[in-house]
């Protein structure tokens, strides 16, 4: 039971359920091997479904079991207090120098309000664009789809357009990735496209859409259950690693819009975006159709 919970934890995050079964190949041979049954001998391995790389974990305390590995977004994690601290004061002092009449503030408490079944809120920065209310949250924690979906509707009821910004150590790069489960959903909220923010770019975010990224499959032959097997000498597209694909750095003031966003349900229903207002470029679509 606890290692399906792992699993099913983990393949949710990821986006990919390949892994579930225990089960992963190998990445010459492509045979497949038994989590309980292999050492790291056998490897390297990859996911059959999505073509991740595979890490075989072997626990004391928990069923053998693979996970997909991949790099991730040098994000800041929660107990990283100071650097979340220094990103609302870097980006609450630009905005107050840039728009004195907007009463920027961090951390101000907007009172629950029964009437329209409101609870209280304290928006990391909130203030106003000449004459738009906005709030700006700084995403540091691991929140799941429905408590950003929860914040973002409580933020439109108040008809104040709210922004997600993710704060990084350093610049994201070029390489390919694999975003986390809430980069992917405020991917989804803000129509293709998220913005990251990394010490010293003031009152810039950058906005990143993610790219399908690929990857390149040898040829390779074996023996399976005493029969030759072929397989590879294709490229595949990867199901959970995505490529930055960016847009022009960005003016959280000047090259923003209020936006009325109408409810969306993407494929997988667990990311149901609500009816909210949002706070977002005013961009063309930078990449291609797919």
């Amino acid at each position: 039971m606890e290692k399906t919970q792992n699993t099913r934890h983990e393949s949710e995050d990821v986006g990919c359920n390949g892994l579930v079964r225990g089960v992963a190949r190998n990445l010459y041979t492509h045979q497949q091997f038994q989590a309980a049954l292999t050492t790291k001998a056998d490897g390297p391995f990859y996911c059959g479904a999505c073509n991740t790389d595979a890490i075989l974990h072997k626990c004391a305390e928990k069923a053998d079991h693979f996970a997909h590995i991949a790099r991730l977004s040098p994000v800041i994690g929660p107990l990283e207090s100071a650097l979340h601290s220094a990103c609302k004061h870097e980006i609450c002092d630009a905005l107050a120098e840039r728009h004195l009449d907007g009463k920027w503030e961090v951390e101000r408490t907007i009172p629950e309000n029964k009437s329209i079944g409101v609870p209280e809120l304290r928006p990391d920065i909130s203030g106003r664009v000449f004459d738009k209310r906005v709030a700006i949250e700084i995403q540091t924690s691991a929140l799941t789809p429905s408590k950003i979906a929860k914040r973002s509707l409580s933020y439109a009821l108040r008809d104040i357009a709210l922004v997600w910004i993710i704060p990084l150590h350093e610049p994201l790069g070029n390489d390919p990735f694999r975003p986390k489960l809430y980069e992917r959903y405020l991917h989804s909220l803000y129509f293709g496209r998220v913005y990251y923010w990394w010490p010293g770019c003031n009152v810039t975010v950058q906005p990143v859409h993610f790219a399908p990224a690929t990857r390149y499959v040898e040829y390779r032959e074996w023996y399976e259950h005493g029969s030759q097997q072929t397989g590879g000498d294709y490229t595949s597209e990867y199901k959970v690693i995505k490529k930055p694909n960016y847009g022009q750095p960005l003016l959280l003031d000047i090259d923003f819009e209020r936006c009325e966003r109408a409810s969306f349900t993407p494929e997988n229903e667990r990311k149901r975006i609500p009816s909210c207002v949002i706070w977002k470029d005013s961009l063309q679509k930078w990449w291609p159709d797919a």
